[in-house]
């Protein structure tokens, strides 16, 4: 018997070669929306590059406290389907207070800046994790790199290179099914074996290209 309308199907359900159709019909059906489904939460969590502004409020060495504006590139290569490696570049520009009487107790008077003009780089590399579903993915990130700040005012300039690390947590919303939108915030040691560590606080937002 051939059913030619879903009504037919429905009403000849009891009868074997239709019964067959419909459960055929519905399980296809079924399995689309799910790879569906299944395509677009990939989607999210594809590899992806990062651009936007950042924020970040900086403690320095110094003992200065500078707000600093600047810019935040980062790519993620994905290897696994909650993990990826990231790399991760950003500058920072900005101006800095009086030092701490301390710190200029500590180095020559002709270095000791009143007040300072600062730039700051950074390169880190590491892990994020993160799970995507069809419109959001929350992730988590622990990167480690080198920081390189300079601090520059009155014909000096004091430079420092420190290794740094960085844990963060943030999250992509879906834009178009390439495009979306990023707010990550972190948190970020700087120091070395031989220098106090400080720590600062960084806040990134920007739009996510995956491919």
């Amino acid at each position: 018997m051939v059913c030619q309308t879903w009504g037919k199907i429905l009403i000849s359900a009891g009868k074997g070669q239709c019964r067959q159709t419909f459960i055929k019909i519905v399980l296809a059906a079924s399995i689309f929306s799910l790879l569906i489904s299944a395509a677009t939460a990939q989607n999210l969590s594809a590899n992806n590059v990062f651009v936007g502004y950042s924020f970040i409020a900086d403690n320095l060495f110094s003992g200065q406290h500078a707000d600093l504006n600047g810019w935040n590139v980062s790519a993620e290569k994905k290897y696994l389907p909650f993990f990826g490696v990231v790399g991760d570049l950003a500058g920072f520009y900005g101006s800095a207070g009086p030092p701490s009487s301390a710190y200029c107790a500590s180095i020559p008077a002709s270095r000791c800046l009143a007040h300072s003009t600062v730039s700051q780089y950074s390169f880190q590399v590491g892990i994020r994790g993160s799970y995507a579903t069809s419109t959001i993915r929350p992730f988590g990130e622990a990167l480690f790199g080198e920081i390189h700040t300079t601090e520059s005012g009155l014909g000096i300039s004091n430079v420092s290179n420190n290794f740094s690390a960085m844990l963060g947590t943030g999250i992509d919303c879906r834009l178009t099914r390439m495009l979306g939108c990023r707010l990550v915030v972190d948190y970020i040691v700087t120091g070395n074996f031989t220098i106090a560590r400080q720590n600062s606080i960084r806040a990134s937002t920007g739009l996510v290209f995956r491919f």
